[in-house]
């Protein structure tokens, strides 16, 4: 009987050890999940901001280099564990907060969104180790522990995932300066479509957005055409007047930073890039070419005149237009006191593309390339210079619904097939690199590419888009300054310029129309009525913070 005792006894000790400790332990080991997801969450933020240059002083910590809480109570991290109950100073009792940086994801199931390039963000992954040092009672009388060690850990990252992108403006630290998105000149700028932040600015000053005397309207913005939000990172921190957002619009402060969408697509002549419109790289685009049926007419060389109504390529002025095809130019193009127009396809411009007083132009009726529309790379810090005093001459209207890349394809927000431009038009390819992203999974139809790419390693690179007559740009522009190499700083990184400056002026409510993303380093508007129509179903690559594992 009275080893029968003992035995009960023991094995009712081991029940009460189980129901009491264990249940402990369980405990336990939810609340250090929850401690190494916020802790880990909050590294891959800050990892995030750094990428874009944000003046963060990495919040405690070295990005790349591991520790652990005992030494660095003050990093984010640890703060975030803290919070959490977890303090990190490896007492018995009590706990050890491990923070690193894996090359790799070694823990994640399935398949992870694919890793950024290192000059976009040098180490995308955090992982957090939280070892929980838990007092044990009626075990401990079995195993003669006073402990059991309870693990949990929880691996983050900033990541590539596919998203819509808004009108972006990229400058981080414009710290004492002009701000970054400028908005002045009694402009009445409405925004259609697009994803639920329209508007994005980047920079950490608290004056980073500023308007005076302009209406922006974003009543029709959004996925739902109910209202659409802007986004700051530094502020102000209320909306400034004038500003009208809808019913599912709002002021974002402080907004998280988002990241170069265009920063994964390759430049042309960059290695390591699939065929970029026809043209296998590292080899840039070869001397333009005459068409065959221009040659017939004695075209020699690029650009040439061709007439009035021409049946190929077609020519909307009287007086005849000069032909531009895709390919390179290296001593730029000048337009002055002629109507121009281009074939679809590529081209590769060393001096700018300039647009003096009485110039047009328009896009060719050709086929080009295939594409359905033209983009302009712009090497060095040359870039697009168009007069106010272009888009004066008489010509033929341009129909809006030329637009459509296909019959399916979904006409822009606020236009008609009946609605006309007379001044400068310019189009983006359809298809190709630079056409739609989602081709014609895109649930609008196929939709227009970047029409305008900065060469990102150009300095000083100052863009100016004005006409006092209305003008059409229908494609994305992209002008960024990024001083990395394939070993060196790092695209978002503090110490990248981000100089690259976009100011688009036009006569006050003549109707301009950009249809496509705007993402660029500082960006002005001055004067006009401008309605800028975004696609809000693009996917483009952006960084995200994101809970892995």
């Amino acid at each position: 009987m009275v080893f029968v005792l003992l035995a009960l006894g023991v094995f009712l000790l081991g029940g009460v050890a189980f129901a009491v400790d264990i249940a402990n332990m369980w405990f336990h080991r939810q609340t250090a999940q929850n401690a190494a997801d916020s802790a880990c969450t909050s590294g891959a933020m800050d990892i995030l901001a750094a990428s874009q240059g944000a003046s963060t002083g990495n919040q405690g910590f070295t990005i790349g280099s591991a520790f652990n809480c005992s030494s660095s109570s003050s990093a984010t991290p640890c703060e975030y564990a803290a919070l959490n109950g977890y303090n990190g100073l490896n007492t018995v009792p009590g706990n050890e907060v491990l923070v690193s940086f894996p090359s790799s994801d070694p823990n994640a199931s399935g398949t992870t969104p694919p890793l950024p390039p290192s000059a976009m963000v040098s180490f995308p992954f955090i992982r957090v180790d939280v070892v929980d040092h838990v007092q044990t009672f009626f075990s401990g009388l079995l195993s003669g522990n006073t402990t059991q060690d309870v693990r949990a850990f929880a691996v983050c990252g900033a990541l590539l995932v596919q998203s819509p992108a808004p009108i972006l403006v990229l400058d981080p630290q414009e710290q004492g300066k002009t701000a970054t998105l400028s908005v002045s000149g009694t402009p009445d700028i409405t925004i259609y479509g697009g994803p639920a932040r329209s508007i994005q600015v980047n920079s950490s000053d608290t004056a980073g957005f500023s308007t005076k005397n302009a209406t922006i309207n974003l009543t029709q913005g959004g996925p739902n055409l109910t209202g659409s939000s802007i986004g700051v990172s530094g502020g102000p921190t209320t909306a400034p007047g004038g500003v009208s957002f809808g019913t599912t619009g709002s002021w974002e402060y402080p907004a998280a930073p988002i990241s170069d969408p265009f920063a994964v697509m390759c430049e042309p002549g960059q290695g390591g890039c699939p065929q970029i419109n026809g043209y296998s790289t590292p080899a840039k685009p070869g001397n333009p070419t005459v068409p065959a049926d221009e040659v017939a007419k004695g075209c020699r060389s690029i650009p040439c005149t061709i007439s009035y109504h021409d049946p190929v390529h077609g020519c909307p002025t009287a007086g005849g237009c000069l032909l531009y095809t895709a390919g390179y130019y290296g001593s730029g193009i000048s337009i002055k006191n002629e109507t121009a127009v281009f074939d679809p396809g590529l081209y590769y411009i060393v001096d700018g593309l300039t647009l003096g007083a009485n110039a047009i132009v328009r896009p060719s009726t050709g086929a080009g390339d295939g594409s359905g529309g033209t983009t302009f790379y712009f090497s060095g810090p040359s870039t697009i210079t168009v007069s106010s005093s272009s888009g004066k001459s008489t010509t033929d209207s341009y129909a809006a619904s030329s637009l459509r890349c296909l019959g399916t394809s979904r006409l822009p927000g606020n236009l008609s097939s009946s609605t006309t431009f007379q001044g400068n038009v310019l189009v983006a390819p359809c298809t190709g690199y630079y056409g739609d992203p989602l081709g014609s999974s895109d649930p609008l139809g196929v939709q227009r590419g970047i029409l305008f790419f900065q060469d990102r390693s150009a300095d000083n690179v100052d863009a100016t888009w004005g006409s006092n007559q209305k003008f059409l740009a229908a494609g994305s522009m992209y002008l960024h300054h990024c001083n990395a190499s394939g070993t060196g700083t790092a695209c978002g990184s503090a110490s990248a310029d981000y100089d690259a400056t976009l100011t688009i002026t036009g006569k006050s409510c003549s109707g301009d129309f950009i249809l496509g993303n705007i993402v660029v380093d500082n960006l002005t508007f001055a004067g006009s009525c401008m309605t800028i129509d975004l696609n809000p179903d693009s996917a483009y690559w952006t960084l995200k913070a994101t809970l892995i594992r």
